[in-house]
Order: C-alpha cells, then structure tokens, then sequence
C-alpha cells in the first residue's frame, strides 16, 4: 500500500498575502497533519475501526461466552495468535479456527474450537487472541 507523503503546508502567500486565508489556513493544515499522522501507520482497530481484540481462554467446554460492548453486531472472528495457557512450547501443523455465534443475549459465543496440536481440555487449555470485526 503507498504511504501518504509528506504535503506543503499552506501559506497566506498562497492567498496572496490576503490576511483572511490565515483563518482558514491554521485548522485546515491542523487537519492535514492529523490525517496525514493517521493514514502513517497510526490507525488502530480499537480506536478507528469498529473491532475489538479479545483474548479468550479454550479448556475443550463449551460455549464460550463473552460479553459484547460495542453497538454493532460482529461479523467475524478471527484467530490470531494462539499459544498454551501454560506456557509450554507447541507447534502448530493447521490453522487454528474458532466456530462461532452472537447470541440473544447479546453476547460473542464461541462455539467450537479446531485446528490444536493437542484437543484442549481442563489439563490442556489454550489462549487465542480473536480479532472481532462488525459490521
């Protein structure tokens, strides 16, 4: 993806010395230099996009139910980083997916979990970390 160089700031000689462009001129290159900030690597999906990151512990029962705060419903889940809950070195042979549901009481449901090296259960429990997008 290009990234948003760097822009000229604007002056009152681009107005031709007229003293009211300096009113115009200050928030708008303001604004410029936020957007420009944002649109360099500053986005985030907690803050400017309507997602959430959520860590969930897999022990094998299920569903998993987790609250949901934002207004609007999600649309998917994906999985991120996975690792043992406690601590012990693992590798991964498939990818690791999470079935999953809003339910009525307006809550994130996971329902099923696949893809671990080892089927979680109580003694072999598992941390995902889910990006949740809505929609």
């Amino acid at each position: 993806m290009a990234k948003f160089g760097n822009l000229r700031k604007l002056t009152t000689e681009d107005f031709n010395g007229q003293e009211w462009a300096q009113k115009l001129i200050v928030p708008f290159n303001m604004l410029i230099d936020a957007i420009q900030a944002a649109l360099n690597r500053a986005l985030t999906l907690g803050e400017n996009m309507s997602a959430k990151l959520v860590e969930v512990e897999i022990d094998g029962t299920y569903p998993v139910k987790l609250a949901w705060d934002l207004p609007a419903k999600p649309v998917s889940v994906l999985v991120g980083d996975v690792y043992r809950s406690d601590g012990t070195d693992m590798t991964l042979t498939e990818a690791v997916f999470v079935q999953w549901s809003y339910n009525q009481n307006g809550q994130l449901q996971i329902d099923n979990a696949v893809g671990f090296p080892d089927p979680a259960s109580p003694s072999v429990k598992y941390k995902l970390n889910l990006e949740v997008k809505t929609g």
